[in-house]
């Protein structure tokens, strides 16, 4: 009996270490593995004192392009004085290049600049080739057949603001857009479409936010809100004649010391005039519902939305997302704005590419309510 028991302990504490073994194995083929992948990013960053450059591959992939590749450097300057104030924060230049499978071209170069005398600017310019589709006007279901076109676009869109106590900013925002829609098929976009015949929508106003988010790429905590109106007119050159009314408010709560974050958003756009189908308010796409596969599918005079979401970091360069917000386009400010709202929701994982910045790249899979799903590997947050 007694060798039985001996026998049963030798047994017990084999198994133990060796699971422990196993544990060990794996955590050091963990820790190697992070190891190579910080080893590996470390040779496209080269870090100065007031200077980080990278240069990443990208990425992604959405119903609307198919899979995309490219290149994106990225060069964050730091202020050149260290302050307490959280005005005092990094430039980011950020140009890039990318193709996909549905043909898709484009070129992007984004700035996000401070200077010590308290003046912002955020600027895009972008061009874009795209075979595109056209759904149709509307928040109604959208059935095929529907109309093919490609797309050329050349875009730039830049906020120029002047602080004033670290988190108010006024200033004017330019919105620069030219379309050249070729070989459209189909009868959804015909001539009685306005904006079938492409040409510009140039406008410019004024804009006003207050903003005391303690991070631009990934907030942790504080509020952002914004209020813009836009003129569209001859006068700046544009073939259309209309105007905008913009609000965006977001806020972001932090928890268990920033490993978790509550982040919501709350948007409405209004549109009056001659307004081309390409600048009509939208849902849908990479940040504004994800679920929607098109930005492009749900077009009308207005737009609303709410959308929130839970990050959470879970190891190294790891965390995980999870979304959900409900929004509609409409045609009159009436009560049909509530009609037929779209519900999305879905599931998210982030990886951080930078080691001390939050600039991440991100898959997202969304569904709404009606029928919709969508997939996304892109880079930046969607609010």
């Amino acid at each position: 009996m007694k060798r039985f028991f001996v026998i049963i302990l030798l047994c017990v504490v084999i198994g133990d270490v060796t699971a422990q073994q196993k544990e060990t194995d794996t955590t050091s083929l963990v820790d190697k593995a992070a190891g190579l992948a910080e080893y590996m990013l470390d040779l496209v960053t080269w870090e100065k004192e007031r200077y980080i450059f990278s240069i990443y591959p990208m990425a992604g992939y959405s119903p609307r392009t198919g899979a995309e590749i490219g290149l994106m450097p990225v060069l964050r300057i730091l202020p050149k004085k260290p302050s307490d104030s959280p005005y005092f924060r990094p430039t980011t230049i950020a140009p890039s290049f990318q193709v996909s499978t549905s043909g898709m071209y484009e070129m992007q170069f984004d700035v996000v600049a401070f200077s010590s005398r308290q003046f912002y600017v955020i600027s895009r310019m972008q061009y874009l080739y795209l075979p595109d589709s056209f759904y149709g006007l509307g928040n109604g279901d959208k059935e095929p057949p529907y109309s093919d076109y490609e797309l050329n676009h050349f875009g730039f869109r830049g906020d120029f603001l002047k602080g004033w106590k670290d988190k108010y900013f006024i200033g004017v925002r330019a919105d620069i857009n030219y379309n050249e829609n070729n070989n459209v098929t189909g009868d959804l976009l015909h001539p009685g479409i306005l904006g079938y015949a492409g040409g510009w929508a140039n406008g410019m106003g004024p804009v006003l936010t207050f903003d005391n988010r303690d991070d631009l790429l990934y907030p942790t905590r504080g509020w952002y809100m914004s209020t813009s109106t836009m003129w569209y007119t001859d006068k700046l050159g544009s073939d259309y004649d209309f105007n905008t009314l913009e609000f965006d408010v977001r806020h972001y709560l932090s928890l268990r010391a920033d490993k978790s974050i509550l982040a919501f958003q709350g948007y409405m756009n209004f549109t009056h005039g001659d307004v081309p189908f390409f600048k009509r308010a939208f849902l849908g796409g990479k940040r504004l519902l994800r679920g929607i596969p098109h930005p492009h599918k749900y077009l009308d005079q207005h737009a609303w939305y709410v959308q929130g979401e839970y990050r959470q970091h879970i190891w190294w360069r790891v965390g995980a997302t999870a979304f959900a917000g409900v929004g509609n386009v409409f045609g009159d400010l009436n009560n049909n704005m509530l009609n037929d709202a779209h519900v999305a929701g879905g599931l998210g994982l982030r990886f951080r590419v930078l080691p001390d910045d939050g600039l991440n790249f991100r898959i997202d899979y969304g569904m709404t309510n009606r029928g919709d799903n969508a997939l996304y590997f892109t880079i930046r947050e969607a609010f």
